[in-house]
C-alpha cells in the first residue's frame, strides 16, 4: 500500500485530534440513557457533529409505537455514506445510547473529566466508537486516496437494550445492505465471535391461597400453590446452572455461558400465596453450542420440575433467541488486515478473541455479513469498568484505535492489482 497515503492519513488524523476529542465530550455531557429513552439530543448533537465533519446524514426514524415498545420515547438512526468508487461496502456500526448510571461514581458520569490522560464518563467506552469511526473516515476520505468501495457509517441508539431496533432494523427494512461489518470492541484485540443470548419467560398458575387454604392443603387437601412450583422449578434450573458452568468455549475470551434469573414477579398480599407467578431468565450461548437444542433442554427441565406440583399449569415462552456470533473464513481478511495495523500501532502483537456478551453488531453476522469487533478501550471491559462506576477510557487508546480503523480500511479496501 502506498505509504504516502498512509502518512496523509496520519497527518489528518493528527489534525482532527482535538475536534475528535471534543466530539466525544459532547456526546458524554449529553444523556441518553435508556430510561427514560429520549434519545433525541444525542441524535441531534451526533448529526450536527457529522455536518461539520462534511458528511451528508440520512435521519431514519423508528416508528413511534415500537420505540414506546422498547421503553422509548423517540428513536432515530443514523446512516451515513462515502462512496470512493465501485467495490464492497464496509459498514462500521456503533452505538450512542447507555445504560442508567449506577450508584458508586466518584466523577460526574456526564462530566466528562479527564485526569492524567484517561477521560471519565457514562458511555465512554460505547460512545468512544462514535468518535472512532467518524475521523478515520474523515482521515481517510481527506487524503483523497484511490480506493474501490463504500464506506457506511451506521450510528445507533438502542444497542444497549438489544439493538433490535438500531442496527436490527436498519437490515430488516432494507436501508442498510453491507458486504462487512466493523463493531465496536477493544483496541487490544480482534473479536471474531461473541456469545449469544437466550430468554424465555416462565408463567406458573395455580390457585390464589389465604391462610385457611393453605392450612387446608397441610391437612391433606390438594390446592395448587404457584409460588412454590415456582420455587421448585428456579430450585432445579440453579442446579443445573451448576452444571452450565462447566461447559467452556475454546475460543480465548469467551469461557462458559452463565443461567441468570432476572425478574420475578407474582403475589398481592402477605397471607395470601399468589395464584400467578411470573419469571424470566436468560442464558448464555457459546459459538459451539447449538441454540435450539439449548433452549430445547431448559424447556424439558422447566416442564419436568413443574410437573412435580399437582395442579399447576405452566407456560413457557421465548422472549428473545440471539444466535452466537461465530469466526469464518469471510471474516479472515478483515480481521488479519485489523490484527496487522494494529500490531503496528499498538508496538506489540493483538490477540483474536471472543466476545463474553451479546454484541449489537450480531445482527450483521445473523445474515452472514462477515463481521469483526474492533474499536477503543482497553483489553477487557472490566479494566474500563463499562457501564459501571466511573466508566472510563484512556485518550491515547481513542486516538490508537482511530489510527488502526482508518489504516486497516485503506488497506482492506485497496484496488485490485
Amino acid at each position: 500500500m502506498n505509504e504516502n497515503l498512509h502518512l496523509k492519513i496520519r497527518e489528518n488524523l493528527v489534525a482532527c485530534r482535538a475536534d475528535q476529542f471534543q466530539f466525544l465530550s459532547d456526546l458524554i455531557k449529553t444523556p441518553s440513557e435508556i430510561s427514560p429513552g429520549d434519545m433525541e439530543p444525542v441524535v441531534g448533537l451526533t448529526v450536527k457533529a457529522l455536518k461539520e465533519m462534511g458528511f451528508g446524514v440520512e435521519r431514519h426514524e423508528v416508528p413511534s409505537d415500537l420505540a414506546a415498545g422498547s421503553g422509548l420515547s423517540n428513536l432515530t438512526n443514523l446512516v451515513v455514506r462515502h462512496e470512493f468508487a465501485a467495490g464492497p461496502i464496509v459498514a462500521l456500526a456503533a452505538h450512542g445510547d447507555t445504560r442508567k448510571a449506577t450508584a458508586g461514581w466518584t466523577q460526574d458520569p456526564f462530566g466528562a473529566v479527564i485526569k492524567n490522560g484517561t477521560l471519565y464518563g457514562l458511555g465512554a467506552i460505547s460512545k468512544a466508537d462514535l468518535a472512532v469511526y467518524a475521523h478515520a473516515l474523515v482521515a481517510l476520505r481527506d487524503a483523497r486516496p484511490d480506493l474501490s468501495g463504500t464506506v457506511e457509517l451506521h450510528f445507533t441508539f438502542d444497542c444497549a437494550q438489544d439493538g433490535e431496533l438500531g442496527p436490527g432494523w436498519l437490515l430488516k427494512n432494507g436501508i442498510v445492505n453491507p458486504d462487512y461489518a466493523l463493531g465496536s470492541g477493544c483496541s487490544y484485540g480482534i473479536g471474531t465471535s461473541a456469545m449469544g443470548d437466550l430468554q424465555l419467560q416462565v408463567e406458573i398458575t395455580g390457585t390464589a391461597l389465604s391462610t385457611a387454604q393453605a392450612a387446608t392443603r397441610a391437612a391433606g387437601g390438594v390446592v395448587a400453590d404457584a409460588l412454590e412450583a415456582a420455587v421448585g422449578v428456579m430450585a432445579a434450573l440453579y442446579k443445573a446452572r451448576d452444571d452450565i458452568a462447566k461447559i467452556r468455549s475454546d475460543i480465548p475470551g469467551i469461557g462458559s455461558p452463565s443461567l441468570v434469573i432476572g425478574e420475578i414477579e407474582g403475589g398481592e398480599r402477605p397471607d395470601e400465596a399468589p395464584g400467578k407467578v411470573v419469571f424470566g431468565l436468560g442464558r448464555d450461548l457459546i459459538p459451539n453450542e447449538t441454540p435450539a437444542a439449548v433452549e430445547a433442554g431448559l424447556i424439558r427441565l422447566i416442564a419436568d420440575a413443574a410437573s412435580q406440583f399437582d395442579g399447576v399449569v405452566c407456560k413457557i415462552s421465548r422472549v428473545k433467541l440471539s444466535p452466537p456470533m461465530k469466526a469464518g473464513p469471510a471474516t479472515d481478511k478483515l480481521s488479519g488486515i485489523l490484527e496487522g495495523r494494529a500490531a503496528d500501532v499498538m508496538g506489540g502483537p493483538v490477540w483474536v478473541y471472543g466476545v463474553p456478551y451479546d454484541p449489537g453488531s450480531r445482527h450483521y453476522a445473523a445474515l452472514g455479513i462477515p463481521t469483526v469487533l474492533y474499536g477503543a478501550g482497553p483489553g477487557t471491559l472490566e479494566e474500563a469498568h463499562a457501564g459501571g462506576p466511573d466508566e472510563r477510557l484512556v485518550l491515547d487508546d481513542l486516538r490508537k484505535a482511530t489510527e488502526v480503523t482508518a489504516l486497516a480500511l485503506a488497506d482492506f479496501l485497496k484496488p485490485a492489482a
